[in-house]
């Protein structure tokens, strides 16, 4: 009989022994998403060390080809980084470096073109010290609500928006297709102290990675546009073309991180998107700010409304300082002419909805295997003590 009660109650503390050792296992054991995490953290790490020792200087006459050596390894595509150590102060295409005014911050250095041949930005930020004043208070207010957000500058131009944002203390990634537009952006943020605040990436934006050429405006460097699908490449280079990326090539630059896009690339807007697909998904983006009147009238508008409210975005005027009174989509036409996409958060993608009902199912099992190992254990001393 004594010998039936220990034989019992060492089968008992196996048991419990088990229980605990499932309990523990569940709390304590790292989850996939953990690991993810984790690894997405030091990934963009990682990268800006490349970027810093990888990036691409500018030179008189560059060749694409050597460029595309120096395009950041072990990357799918080829993302050039430009080397903003660089003194390009004597590039000839910086007519003058003024001072800009920035929205409740001093004002700080920007070089720009003569304004013969950038009859918009150069020639106003010289006759007022500014340009879109107002949207670049409206995107400071934003991010000053937000202070987690990043500043990601699509189509930078000489910076205008880069240099606002920089200036303020938050960190900025500016692309643009351009050589010469970088070189100027450069010597702003040296002349400025604000080199280590930007990432500049020498890249265009499509909907599939490329050699684009640029069709230029002889009297608005800033209406510089892409031309796609080249069959003959061998007349590009990098004063008259480009490399483009996709969006979704910036995905390790970001990770998990939170971002404010301000996206201007004249008419390629639709084109980024559709390459961005991914990055919609992985990265979290807030706010996008746009040029709209390209697309009152077109397909492509149509086409930009979709992509975005499909991905639980609404559009708002940048007057609406409090984002209260969404732009209805029936009245495209009438919209302004800059409009900011903000991320709806009862309208989240589908995607997200999926992974929230995983997280909850995973979360449930869990409490499920803590209380079957809980009644375990409580068996188990109720045998322990009855006998």
């Amino acid at each position: 009989m004594v010998k039936n009660r220990h034989i019992k109650q060492l089968f008992t503390l196996i048991l419990v022994g088990f229980a605990v050792h499932v309990f523990f296992g569940v709390l304590y054991t790292p989850s996939n998403d953990r690991a993810v995490s984790a690894k997405l953290v030091d990934s963009t790490d990682i990268i800006f060390d490349v970027y810093n020792s990888n990036a691409i200087e500018s030179e008189t006459t560059p060749v694409t080809a050597k460029h595309r050596n120096g395009c950041l390894k072990e990357m799918k595509n080829c993302i050039r980084v430009f080397n903003t150590s660089v003194d390009y102060s004597s590039a000839k295409q910086i007519y003058k470096c003024v001072e800009l005014r920035v929205p409740s911050q001093e004002n700080t250095p920007i070089c720009v073109y003569d304004p013969a041949i950038d009859k918009y930005v150069s020639k106003y930020i010289l006759s007022t010290g500014s340009w879109e004043y107002v949207y670049v208070q409206t995107v400071l207010d934003i991010l000053t609500l937000h202070p987690n957000l990043e500043f990601l500058d699509l189509g930078c131009n000489v910076g205008v928006f880069t240099v606002s944002i920089a200036k303020t203390g938050r960190r900025v990634t500016a692309l643009d297709a351009n050589r010469k537009n970088l070189e100027m952006l450069t010597t702003s943020l040296k002349m400025g102290k604000l080199t280590k605040m930007v990432t500049v990436i020498w890249n265009a934006l499509s909907d599939k990675p490329e050699t684009v050429q640029f069709k230029e405006d002889k009297e608005n460097v800033g209406g510089l546009q892409m031309v796609s699908d080249i069959n003959d490449t061998s007349n590009v280079n990098d004063d008259n073309g480009s490399i483009a990326i996709v969006l979704d090539d910036l995905i390790p630059m970001f990770g998990n991180k939170s971002v404010f896009i301000k996206m201007d690339i004249e008419t390629y807007e639709l084109k980024a998107m559709l390459g961005g697909k991914n990055f919609f998904e992985e990265v979290d983006v807030k706010f996008l700010f746009m040029e709209w009147f390209h697309h009152r009238h077109t397909a492509i508008g149509l086409q930009i409304i979709q992509f975005m409210t499909e991905r639980g975005y609404s559009p708002y005027g940048p007057s609406d300082k409090f984002m209260a009174r969404p732009l209805q989509t029936n009245h495209r036409k009438n919209w302004p002419l800059d409009i900011i996409w903000m991320k709806d958060l009862n309208k989240q993608p589908s995607k997200r909805k999926t992974v929230g009902v995983i997280y909850a199912v995973v979360m449930m099992m869990c409490i499920a295997i803590f209380a079957i190992a809980f009644g375990f254990v409580l068996c188990a001393f109720v045998v322990i003590f009855t006998h």
